[in-house]
């Protein structure tokens, strides 16, 4: 659609041209119009904007194929019309890793998943060295052509993606390597990521996990200070708490647990469900523009809801096991943070393209030229409304304690109503965790015998 709307616009161009140039009927036009310092500008222009045209409209036609197959509930065709990343511009290589990876993890293909967000971390790493030709033609010409390096909260939950599918598949040791390299990210953006519960939740599991409990704790009460409720990790807090003799905290902590954990924090000791819930569209980028005369445009993206508000699902009780606990990241509210964090460096970008073509323009004497110049950089000044489409707008984690023996959960909520396959708790080898994924408009995805057990 975008392609057939530059070609609307540059079809004035084009007219404009033979009357500049002083075309006949027959295509000729006067000797004195032939110089080059007329024709080559205007051959430039068109070209740029005939080109960009083309950049726009076709770099995201198999990316938007399998975005809507993905929310259609069609996993494997969605997997399929990404098989490979050819299928992408090189500027869209972290797209394809991102949204490829998040496609394979709700397919249950962990691995696959694990294969292809690691190459978006290397991808992240090589493109913090800022190519110099890149970012010189986007200063004539569009963000577009660019590569995209994902939004500070989007490289965040690629680790965050990492440690689900490590965990699930029992690979703690390699969970906790990206729980690290998270809080990297938490440490270099605080403001634009520190809204992201669901991670740093995740993250302190993480270190809970393989019993280094004193990062657990760490990480749990700094969850707690960021939460308007501590609710859900005062039980955490406290069982840690008592652990490492910080019993004074334990003490403030424990007016936050409900009333039948009080007295013992109970703990079944059959081990713990870790339900990863993913809810609703997360939010895309809709261009805006600021017109100002003569031909100055400004543009820019913001983030636009798809999903409206929804409640967190509730998990089916297991009876005297304990409450569950719950913490929910609305990951719209985190993209906007995120963007908002870039909003100087956006506007800094802009003003200095908008000063770059002014300067390109004035130095032209052909009026005429001039004023095809001038259209040429105003169609081709599109904002960059690239972002990873899949994600959900809610991620949810859900902790369940369980009992000896077998344990039926179910998840139920506003778009979710999923009965988790059957655990078999053995409380006689310690507690332990068990771990599922689950969105909605595709079944539950559990984990294999291959929990970690917690000493």
């Amino acid at each position: 659609m975008l392609r057939w709307l530059l070609a609307i616009a540059i079809y004035p161009c084009y007219k404009l041209w033979k009357n500049v140039l002083g075309y006949t009927e027959n295509g000729y036009m006067p000797d004195m119009m032939k110089s080059s310092q007329v024709v080559r500008p205007l051959k430039c222009a068109c070209l740029l904007v005939c080109l960009l045209s083309i950049v726009i409209s076709g770099c995201s036609a198999k990316l938007n194929k399998a975005r809507n197959a993905f929310y259609n509930g069609q996993i494997d065709e969605a997997s399929g019309a990404l098989s490979s990343r050819d299928d992408v511009a090189t500027r869209d290589q972290l797209l394809f890793y991102m949204e490829k990876g998040l496609i394979l993890h709700h397919a249950g293909d962990y691995q696959g998943s694990i294969d292809l967000l690691l190459n978006a971390t290397a991808l992240m790493q090589e493109q913090e060295v800022i190519s110099a030709g890149q970012q010189t033609a986007s200063m004539v010409t569009s963000e577009w052509l660019t590569d995209y390096k994902g939004e500070y909260a989007e490289r965040l939950l690629v680790h965050t993606y990492l440690m689900m599918n490590f965990l699930i598949l029992g690979d703690h040791e390699s969970a906790l390597v990206e729980a690290k390299q998270a809080l990297v990210v938490y440490d270099t953006y605080p403001e634009a990521c520190s809204a992201d519960y669901f991670t740093r939740a995740l993250i302190a599991h993480c270190y809970e996990s393989l019993n280094e409990i004193n990062g657990a704790y760490i990480e749990y009460k700094k969850l707690a200070e960021l939460m308007p409720d501590p609710v859900p990790v005062a039980r955490k807090l406290c069982v840690l708490g008592n652990r490492l003799g910080f019993y004074d905290e334990v003490e403030y902590y424990q007016q936050f647990l409900p009333e039948p954990e009080l007295n013992g924090n109970v703990d079944s000791g059959a081990g713990e469900l870790i339900v990863f819930v993913s809810q609703g569209k997360s939010p895309v980028k809709i261009p805006h523009n600021i017109v100002l005369p003569p031909s100055i445009r400004f543009s820019f993206s913001t983030y636009e809801n798809r999903s409206g508000y929804i409640t967190p699902p509730a998990v089916g009780p297991v009876s005297g096991a304990g409450s569950s606990d719950i913490v929910t990241s609305d990951i719209g509210e985190v993209l906007k943070a995120s963007l908002n964090e870039r909003l100087v460096q956006v506007i800094a970008k802009e003003t200095a393209r908008v000063v770059v073509k002014e300067a390109i323009a004035h130095n032209i004497d052909d009026d005429n030229v001039e004023t095809l110049v001038r259209i040429a950089f105003f169609l081709m000044e599109v904002p960059d409304t690239r972002c990873w489409e899949t994600l959900p707008a809610y991620l949810t984690m859900i902790r369940v304690p369980l009992l000896p023996g077998e344990n039926q959960i179910h998840v139920n909520g506003m778009d979710i109503n999923a009965a988790l396959p059957q655990i078999d708790a053995n409380p006689g080898n310690g507690p332990f965790y068990h771990y599922s994924s689950i969105r909605n408009g595709t079944g539950p995805r559990h984990s294999k015998e291959n929990s970690q057990s917690a000493d």
